[in-house]
């Protein structure tokens, strides 16, 4: 069985903002997973601590890349 290597797509700034990205993969078909560091609880980010990252598998990379890409695009037209 070949193992499936994580990779990172997305960085987000607060658990929100995380379950935002991953909700929109997941209706797209891209299982995602987020990490994050310890003082994400607390609702700030200082030097990258307390930011998530949004995981995928390597062969999802692309597709998850094209909608938030899409999803910038359609954000960016609302404004």
């Amino acid at each position: 069985m070949k193992e499936t290597k994580p990779v990172e797509v997305y960085r987000a700034s607060g658990e929100l903002e995380a379950q935002v990205i991953r909700s929109k993969l997941e209706a797209a078909g891209i299982r995602a997973i987020f990490q994050n560091e310890a003082l994400g609880t607390l609702g700030f980010v200082v030097d990258g601590l307390g930011e998530f990252r949004i995981l995928v598998a390597e062969q999802d990379e692309q597709a998850a890349r094209e909608v938030l890409a899409s999803t910038e695009t359609l954000t960016s037209d609302e404004s």
